[in-house]
C-alpha cells in the first residue's frame, strides 16, 4: 500500500477529500442521529467533523505545497490554480468553524450533560455552507490536472462524462469506507446498537455504490484511449489499477452483504450476533487495503506530479486483460449471462410482491411476511453485479456506449440504495394485516419499482439498440 505521501501533491491528493466528501458522509449520518435521538451517534459525529476539522491543516499545508509545486509546469494554468486555491480557502475556514463549533458542543457536554439545540442548529447550518463551498472549490481542483474533461465527447471513443462522473463518484466508497470503519469500531466500543445499525447501513451502501464506480472506471478507460498528449498515460498503468479495482468491487460486495444479513437479522433477534459484527469488520478492512492500493494506482494513471517510481510498461502483465479474453469465449460469457438473467428474476420477483404489499394488495398479510422476502432480492442484486462486472469486462466499449446503458446504470444504485428502507423502516414492519402502509413508504416503492423497471429494460435492450 502507499499511504505515506511522498511529494506535497500525493499528501494533498490523500487529504483534500475527506474534508468535503467525508463531510458529506458525516452530514448525513448526524441528521439520522438527530431523527433517531442517539445522543452517542450525535457525539461521534461531532468527534469526526471536529477531526475533519483539523483535517484542513493539512489540506492547505500541502495545497500551498502542490501549488508552488506545479507552478512552472505548463499542463497547470496559473489563473485556474488561483481561482482554485482563493476558494479553498473559504471552504476550509468553513470545515474549520463547522469542527470548532462541532468540538465546542462536546467539550459543553462535558458539564451540562446534553447536547444543545442552539448547537445542533450551528453545525447544520455551517456544515451546509461548506458543503457548498467544498463542492465547487473540489470540483475546480479536479479541473485542474483533467484537461481529458474538456475535450470534444464527439471526437472520443467514449464520452469524457463517464471520465467525471468517476472523478466525481469514486471517492465515495474510499472516503465512506474509511468514515465508516471509524464509526464501527467506536460502535463496537461503546456497544450503542443504534450506531451499528447505521454503520452497517453504510456498509451496504457503500457495497452498492461499487458497482456504478466500477463501471464509470471501465468507461473512462475507454474515453482516454488516444489520449496521450497529456501526462503520457499508459494502458499498463490503467491495467495495474483496474485489477486492485476488481478486488476492491468484491470486497465492497462482501462488506456490504455481510452487514446487510446482520441488519435484517436484528430485526426478528433485537440482538446483533458479535462473530457476524467482526466477521463484517474483517471484510471491511481486508476492502480498506485493497482501496487504498486502488486509488495510488488511479492516481498515477493521470498525475504525474505524484509519481516518483516509473510507470510499469507491459500492459500484458495484470488479470484484467486475461479475464476479458477469457469472457469473451462464448463458453464462458453464456453461464455468466443465464446467471445474470435469474438473478434479475430474482430482484424483480422479490420487489415486485413487496412493493405490492405496500401499495395495499394482499392485505390480508402484515408487512413483515414479505419481509422475509428481502434476502431473495439482495442475493439476486449480488449475482448480477458480480456477472454484470464480468460481462462489462468482455466489451465494455459496446456497452457503454449503448444508450440505454446510462439509464440502467444509473437507476441501479437507486433502486438498490431505496430497498434498505424496508429492511430499516421501523414504522412499515409494524404495519400487520389489513392495515395500510405509510404514505412515505408508498412514495419509496413507486421510486423502487421504477428503477428496478428501468434497469430490467436497460439491460434487455442493449442488444437491440
Amino acid at each position: 500500500m502507499h499511504l505515506i505521501p511522498q511529494t506535497w501533491a500525493h499528501l494533498h491528493m490523500l487529504v483534500s477529500v475527506f474534508p468535503s466528501v467525508g463531510l458529506l458522509i458525516v452530514m448525513g449520518v448526524y441528521v439520522s442521529a438527530l431523527s433517531t435521538n442517539n445522543e452517542g451517534m450525535k457525539r461521534v459525529c461531532f468527534l469526526l467533523l471536529g477531526g475533519l476539522g483539523l483535517l484542513a491543516i493539512p489540506t492547505y499545508i500541502s495545497g500551498i505545497g502542490s501549488a508552488s509545486q506545479v507552478a512552472n509546469n505548463p499542463r497547470f494554468s496559473p489563473a485556474a490554480i488561483a481561482v482554485h486555491l482563493n476558494l479553498s480557502y473559504l471552504a476550509l475556514a468553513a470545515v474549520v468553524i463547522t469542527g470548532a463549533a462541532a468540538i465546542y458542543e462536546l467539550w459543553q457536554y462535558r458539564s451540562t450533560g446534553y447536547l444543545t439545540k442552539l448547537g445542533r442548529n450551528v453545525v447544520l447550518g455551517a456544515g451546509g455552507v461548506t458543503l457548498v463551498l467544498m463542492a465547487v472549490a473540489g470540483e475546480l481542483g479536479w479541473e485542474l490536472n483533467h484537461q481529458e474533461l474538456f475535450l470534444d465527447p464527439a471526437k472520443q471513443m467514449t464520452s469524457q462524462y463517464w471520465s467525471h462522473v468517476h472523478i466525481i463518484l469514486n471517492h465515495f466508497p474510499t472516503v465512506g469506507l474509511t468514515l465508516t470503519l471509524v464509526l464501527f469500531v467506536a460502535a463496537l466500543a461503546m456497544n450503542n446498537d443504534g450506531m451499528k445499525r447505521v454503520s452497517l447501513t453504510l456498509f451496504a451502501i457503500f457495497g452498492v455504490l461499487g458497482a456504478p464506480t466500477y463501471v464509470t472506471g471501465a468507461a473512462a478507460m475507454w474515453a482516454l484511449k488516444d489520449f496521450t498528449q497529456y501526462g503520457a498515460i499508459s494502458q499498463a498503468a490503467i491495467n495495474a489499477h483496474r485489477d486492485m479495482a476488481l478486488l476492491s468491487l468484491f470486497g465492497l460486495g462482501f462488506t456490504g452483504v455481510t452487514a446487510y444479513f446482520e441488519l435484517w437479522r436484528y430485526r426478528y433477534l433485537k440482538q446483533f450476533s458479535n462473530n457476524m459484527l467482526y466477521l463484517v469488520l474483517t471484510f471491511a478492512v481486508i476492502t480498506f487495503a485493497f482501496m487504498a492500493e486502488t486509488g495510488h494506482r488511479g492516481g498515477q494513471i493521470n498525475h504525474p506530479e505524484i509519481r516518483i517510481d516509473p510507470l510499469p510498461t507491459d500492459a500484458n502483465a495484470y488479470w484484467s486483460p486475461h479475464i476479458e479474453t477469457l469472457i469473451n469465449n462464448v463458453i464462458w460469457f453464456v453461464p455468466w449471462q443465464t446467471v445474470h438473467f435469474f438473478g434479475y428474476s430474482l430482484v424483480f420477483g422479490t420487489v415486485l410482491a413487496v412493493v405490492l404489499r405496500v401499495f395495499g394488495f394482499w392485505k390480508s398479510v402484515p408487512f413483515s411476511a414479505v419481509h422475509r422476502l428481502l434476502p431473495l432480492g439482495v442475493m439476486g442484486v449480488t449475482m448480477n453485479i458480480f456477472t454484470g462486472m464480468l460481462m462489462l469486462m468482455a466489451d465494455t466499449f459496446r456497452y457503454v456506449n449503448e444508450v440505454t446503458f446510462v439509464p440502467k446504470m444509473f437507476m441501479l444504485p437507486i433502486g438498490a440504495i431505496a430497498v434498505l428502507y424496508f429492511s430499516l423502516s421501523d414504522r412499515l414492519f409494524a404495519v400487520k394485516a389489513g392495515e395500510d402502509a405509510p404514505a412515505t413508504a408508498k412514495w419509496v416503492a413507486a421510486l423502487v419499482l421504477l428503477a428496478w423497471t428501468t434497469v430490467i429494460m436497460g439491460g434487455r435492450l442493449l442488444p437491440y439498440v
